[in-house]
């Protein structure tokens, strides 16, 4: 195996693809150079419409027809208040958090003649610079093309790396800790044949935020956008045993629930907000009226030919007041964007991923700023939960709860409430319990947010179920092609069994060791419709929820049609705990790292509970109006405050002598401290042995990441 070393004056690359930003940028800086948002807009190919194609026509053409957009937020992205056809796409799976497309988003390959006009040109791609870029990241899955658009876009625009830079530039890759091999190994593939990168190393997420804090050992709660992930990390290695996953607790749902207090607040304000807005769009109505009768005057002998736009009097001869002469429509009851407010008087709204995007930026607004989301107190009873505490006498006990444990913090005794201006210009006041009962989300015990985790859970494993049955369906019916078939037979698989990708490589099988010589790689190359169909049978024991052990499925078909051996198959086929999806949970984050640690060793339970990293950006709330239960604490020290407490009081009803420490970055930090952790680790000396080279990728072939980057 050979050794990378590095050239000294360039410095490596750190790219995290997260679930709501991306971030690339230089091993060594404090900042990444190029910092985006993941979801980006675009328009999907239209090939499953050509779904009965042939399989041996089948060509590597791109699943996206324009390169992805971000400024859709503000604004159309077509102009004119049309959007066409894009929609909003992210590389990142919201359910899974891998780097995974559903074969609901991944389209088969068809004929190139279905997208091809008779001249060879594409007819859905614009024949400029853009389009070459298209053609150049075609990936089998969609995830994978954005990830080569994202790369090649920070490099290009963020950085200022040509495409003749790139090929001198290592990249460290982040990736969660849950991800699969075959994605990884896949990942991989990609970034060395279609990126042409000299060195890639695969670090975990979890591992990275332990070095920005400087820690080997420790329970890192990783707060994301779409889950909250906790991961025990002993001396530098991930216990995948106790991955520990909530899809509840993200600020995607706490954006949710700012935007269902807000429309509250909106509802609230009634009559006096529409007839506000309506004496608004009464004086723009007469402005608009009054400039385009002084054009008409001002146009000489047009004058006598042009009607007034503004009639003064009905059939009848009455007098016509000008309000009301301005057309009636209603006007929404919640929360309007702001490129909603300009369309008054008429307020129509984009299609359904853009409204409901334009809304959540609102909503992440406010939660950034501290106005829609702030952390209670330990001890903090969310001011619903009269409602969900039971009839009568429940009710009434759990309200004399909140009342009384809320009104013993001085928070809620001297705080006021905030004013804040939604873009309609309407004011409301955003009081302290309902900023807290927000953020309760990620600590609450009670009854409403017990329901709200557990419905995300169940809705999570549908999702996952569902993903099993396409998978299954999209590898019967796009299987290898006849000239497949015939390369994958001619192969031998003696040196790479049980590994269920390897089989079906980028390239096809890279090496195989023969009497401690190495073999020179065949040169076989495979259509994207064989590549998608191994890596979707490769991921789908990890898709299931519960482990099936040696039943049959679309892999075991899938190696049948190849002509592989029977015992290949059965190898493959079996599915054990840790293959499976089996860390979703719905308990709340104190209950997730105590399960994450408990599951650990017994020798290693110290360690863990007392080395506990909180990141992500879903941890950056701040407490209720700079009070805080600890006596010095600063706000933004309240959410790891609030989870050392509430740890301590789970672990200390059985072994009073632990000892909980909760470490956190600064809140400029905490959003990024990933990346700030492969940043560390790509600057050291001592890492520079570690690199995987694009020699030994050659020689070993992809499978080589689970040996080097565990």
């Amino acid at each position: 195996m050979s050794t990378y070393l590095p050239n000294p004056t360039v410095s490596p690359l750190v790219a995290d693809f997260g679930s709501y930003s991306t971030k690339i940028g230089y091993a060594g800086d404090d900042r990444p150079g190029a910092m985006y948002t993941s979801g980006t807009a675009a328009i999907r190919s239209s090939s499953l419409q050509n779904n009965n194609a042939s399989s041996s026509s089948r060509s590597c053409s791109s699943r996206l027809q324009t390169i992805p957009r971000r400024d859709f937020v503000t604004r159309t992205v077509l102009g004119k208040e049309d959007d066409g056809d894009y929609e909003i796409v992210n590389p990142v799976d919201d359910v899974t958090g891998w780097v995974f497309s559903p074969p609901s988003r991944c389209i088969p390959p068809s004929s190139m003649n279905s997208n091809e006009d008779s001249d060879g040109s594409s007819s859905n791609i614009n024949s400029n610079d853009d389009s070459k870029i298209i053609d150049n990241c075609a990936d089998a899955w969609e995830s994978f093309e954005l990830i080569n658009h994202y790369l090649r876009h920070s490099l290009h625009h963020g950085l200022g790396i040509n495409d003749d830079m790139i090929s001198s530039h290592p990249l460290i890759l982040l990736d969660k800790s849950h991800t699969p091999p075959p994605i990884r190994q896949r990942s991989l593939e990609v970034l060395f044949e279609q990126n042409s990168l000299p060195a890639v190393f695969m670090l975990r997420d979890a591992i990275a935020a332990c070095y920005a804090v400087g820690r080997t050992t420790a329970t890192v709660v990783d707060c994301g956008h779409n889950s909250t992930t906790v991961t025990p990390v002993y001396e530098g290695f991930v216990e995948k045993r106790g991955v520990r996953r909530n899809n509840a607790c993200g600020s995607r749902h706490v954006d949710y629930r700012i935007l269902e207090n807000m429309d509250g607040l909106v509802v609230k304000a009634g009559r006096k907000r529409k007839d506000r807005i309506k004496r608004i769009n009464s004086k723009k109505f007469n402005s608009n009226n009054n400039e385009s009768s002084s054009t008409t005057n001002n146009g000489g002998a047009t004058q006598s030919t042009t009607e007034s736009p503004v009639k003064k009097r009905d059939a009848a001869g009455h007098f016509i007041k000008r309000s009301s002469m301005i057309p009636e429509y209603p006007i929404p009851d919640y929360l309007m964007p702001l490129y909603q407010v300009k369309r008054a008087p008429v307020y129509n709204t984009r299609s359904d991923p853009f409204h409901a995007w334009a809304r959540l930026a609102l909503a992440r607004e406010l939660r950034e700023g501290g106005i829609g989301a702030a952390v209670g107190a330990m001890g903090y009873v969310m001011s619903t939960g009269a409602d969900n505490g039971g009839d009568g006498a429940g009710g009434a006990a759990v309200l004399g709860q909140q009342q009384t444990m809320n009104n013993n913090n001085p928070a809620f005794m001297t705080g006021n409430k905030i004013p804040f201006t939604i873009p309609d210009g309407t004011t409301v006041d955003i009081t302290a319990n309902a900023r807290c009962d927000v953020a309760e989300l990620y600590f609450g015990n009670d009854a409403y947010n017990t329901s709200y985790r557990e419905r995300v859970l169940e809705e999570s494993k549908v999702k996952l179920q569902q993903y099993v049955k396409d998978v299954e369906e999209y590898c019967n019916n796009w299987g290898p092609t006849e000239d497949d078939k015939k390369a994958l037979t001619s192969i031998d698989t003696s040196s790479s069994a049980g590994d269920a990708y390897s089989n079906t490589s980028y390239r096809g099988e890279k090496s195989s060791r023969h009497g401690g010589g190495v073999r020179r790689p065949k040169s076989v190359t495979y259509s994207p419709g064989t590549i998608s169909a191994k890596l979707f049978s490769a991921c789908l024991p990890y898709l299931r929820t519960t482990p099936t052990g040696k039943s049959p499925s679309a892999t075991d078909h899938l190696l049948s049609t190849a002509g592989t051996s029977s015992t290949a198959s059965t190898s493959m086929s079996t599915l054990d705990d840790e293959r499976c999806f089996s860390y979703l949970t719905s308990a709340p984050l104190a209950q997730m790292v105590c399960d994450a640690a408990f599951r650990c060793d017994r020798d290693q339970q110290g360690a863990l509970l007392g080395n506990v990293v909180v990141c992500g950006g879903g941890a950056c709330l701040p407490g209720i109006g700079g009070a805080s239960a600890a006596v010095g604490a600063t706000d933004d020290d309240a959410f790891p405050d609030r989870l050392r407490e509430e740890i301590e009081a789970i672990v200390h009803q059985h072994t009073l002598g632990w000892r909980v420490k909760v470490t956190s970055p600064n809140v400029s930090e905490r959003s990024i401290c990933s990346w700030l952790g492969g940043s560390i680790l790509g600057s050291l000396g001592t890492f520079q042995d570690m690199w995987i080279s694009k020699k030994d990728y050659e020689e070993y072939g992809s499978a080589i990441v689970n040996r080097k980057c565990p």
